[in-house]
């Protein structure tokens, strides 16, 4: 395991002096916008960069605006998970230059949206992984909420249609949007049993903490508990994940992994490309459970830049808007079926025409209602 930290270590630095190059913002946690008067501004707000999920998402989602309109970006990364730290440099940030667009996640900032709008009204405030429910009056704010439980009852029908074991597994944490990712597997679990008739058996649980050696040990208790196919729900830790999986005999023996976020197949190839022992496994993600920032934020923008701006105001982003979703890259084209990939788009379709309705943890009245839905696979949906 030393060796799976040393290696996450040294990837977490490397993609972060990548991320430090080109651009015309200060990615070194400052502010300081070009000048160019000609151009309007973006500025991306986040914890920090090279954290191989959601942070790193938004900061190639902020270059590609950019990029399209002709932008000037900043990244301002506040430097860690920590609530009175994001609030007094959100503000900090905004008040160093007048910028025409706002991009980042409502990571503890969730309760200013309305109060930032009305301080700074010529900015358009675009935020992503917001919270199911959570509203504002703000006309000047937009909000990706990212419908995770439909991505991830995709993921369970994948496993339960492709396991050789019959038992498939996954791993998480105990949180509101973590939670929200749980019922949709579970939901998805339940699915493919009773409308499916797949004969599966699921094995969840929850890691004692978000490291490399619990995703490591605990997808091995899975796999000595008759799983081939688990996802461990956490985009950091993935190549803790590949290297288990290895381990086992790998995708071509059943034992393959997910991704989550963002494309990791593709990331961690170019980096085994660099240097073999730096990703091993990584050929045993069979896709990845994606959150699509760009895309939406590019729509958002569009429409905005446009003249006629999507309705402002928290939208949730499912499956059939494709805000969430598996990727069809060429890993996934050669050991998904045809079939198989033919029973995943027509759920799509069945999700987007409301004839499958996935559960969310929102959806439920209390925690011990998720308990009750969680711990029996047999138990439907109460709220």
């Amino acid at each position: 395991m030393k060796k799976i930290l040393a290696l996450l270590m040294l990837l977490v630095l490397s993609f972060s002096l990548v991320a430090c190059g080109g651009g015309s913002g200060d990615p070194s946690g400052g502010s300081t916008p070009s000048g160019d008067g000609g151009k309007k501004k973006i500025l991306f707000f986040t914890a920090f960069i090279g954290d191989f999920g959601l942070s790193d998402m938004g900061y190639r989602a902020v270059q590609e605006v950019a990029a399209k309109y002709d932008m000037d970006w900043t990244l301002v990364e506040y430097g860690a998970y920590d609530a009175a730290l994001a609030v007094n440099s959100f503000w900090d940030a905004l008040e160093t230059t007048e910028y025409d667009y706002f991009l980042g996640p409502t990571w503890y900032i969730e309760d200013l949206i309305d109060e930032a709008a009305a301080a700074y009204p010529n900015t358009k405030f675009i935020y992503y992984d917001v919270g199911k429910g959570v509203n504002w009056t703000a006309q000047n704010a937009w909000g990706i909420t990212f419908a995770q439980n439909e991505s991830s009852f995709l993921a369970a029908i994948l496993q339960s249609l492709m396991t050789r074991t019959g038992k498939i597994g996954c791993l998480s944490s105990d949180s509101p949007i973590m939670n929200d990712f749980n019922t949709g597997w579970l939901a998805g679990v339940k699915y493919a049993r009773k409308e499916m008739g797949l004969d599966v058996t699921p094995l969840f649980s929850y890691l004692s903490e978000t490291t490399m050696s619990a995703v490591y040990e605990g997808q091995n208790v899975m796999y000595d508990n008759g799983c081939d196919a688990v996802w461990a729900i956490t985009a950091q830790m993935m190549l803790a994940s590949c290297q288990a999986a290895e381990e086992h005999g790998g995708i071509e023996n059943g034992y393959f992994v997910m991704g989550c976020d963002y494309d990791q197949w593709e990331y961690f190839k170019g980096v085994a490309a660099e240097d073999s022992q730096s990703a091993v496994g990584y050929e045993n993600i069979i896709t990845s459970i994606t959150k699509n920032i760009a895309p939406i934020a590019i729509e958002i923008v569009e429409s905005i830049e446009d003249g006629n701006p999507i309705a402002p105001g928290n939208t949730v982003y499912g499956a059939f808007e494709n805000g969430v979703g598996y990727l069809e890259n060429d890993n996934f084209k050669e050991w998904c079926p045809a079939d198989v990939q033919a029973t995943l788009k027509d759920l799509i379709q069945k999700i987007g025409a409301g004839e499958i309705k996935v559960p969310s943890y929102y959806d439920f009245n209390s925690y011990e209602a998720f308990e009750a839905y969680r711990d029996n696979v047999d138990a439907d949906f109460v709220a």
